[in-house]
Order: C-alpha cells, then structure tokens, then sequence
C-alpha cells in the first residue's frame, strides 16, 4: 500500500541517536510512526516490482515443479517429463504467498 513520509523525528537521548518516520498511509489523514522491523517498505518503484516478479516466479516454479512431479510418479515410464501431457485445468492455479512480514496473499493463475 502506497505511503508518504510526512515526518522525520531525529531523537537524541543518553543511550544515542534513534530516528523515527512518521507516514500518512493513502486514504488517511493520520500520520503513524513507520516500523520497519514490522514492515517492508521500498523507496524505489524498480525495487517493489522486482521482488514482486521474483517471489511470483518462485511460485510459479514451484507449482510447475509440483505437477511435473506428480506427472512423473504417476507416469514414470516416459523417458522425460516433456513426453507427458499436462493440463493446466485440472491442476489448482492458485496459491497463497506468504510476504516477509506475515501478510498472506493469494496468487491466481488464469
């Protein structure tokens, strides 16, 4: 979800120097401190589209691996697992990934 850093709080104590971004989420008017051991953030558009391909790729292979497997325990006797037919429709085309900060989302494939 799209953010914007409204604020910088720079606070220095006895213990050090610990800096804090307040962020107004999109739709809201109300700022709220950024944590980042929390949540994970991108400053750059290149970077956020990047990660989101590689992680649906991983995906995408492992549940092409998934089906090869199972053609191949099904069907072992092909000398390859190109010389069997797979139909993509029979096999469930979604998945459900799991982000680095524990936010489950569903992949679908059509």
């Amino acid at each position: 979800m799209p953010a914007q850093i409204t604020e910088e709080i720079l606070r220095r104590t006895i213990s050090g120097t610990e800096t804090v971004w307040m962020i107004q989420l999109a739709g809201s008017q109300k700022s709220v401190p950024l944590d980042p051991e929390a949540a994970e953030y991108y400053v750059d558009i290149s970077d956020l589209r990047r990660t989101l391909v590689d992680r649906t790729t991983q995906q995408v292979n492992a549940m092409v691996d998934k089906v090869v497997a199972a053609a191949l325990e099904a069907f072992p006797q092909p000398e390859t697992a190109s010389d069997v037919l797979l139909f993509p429709s029979q096999v469930d085309q979604s998945t459900t990934i799991v982000m680095p900060d524990g936010t489950r989302a569903k992949v679908k494939m059509s």
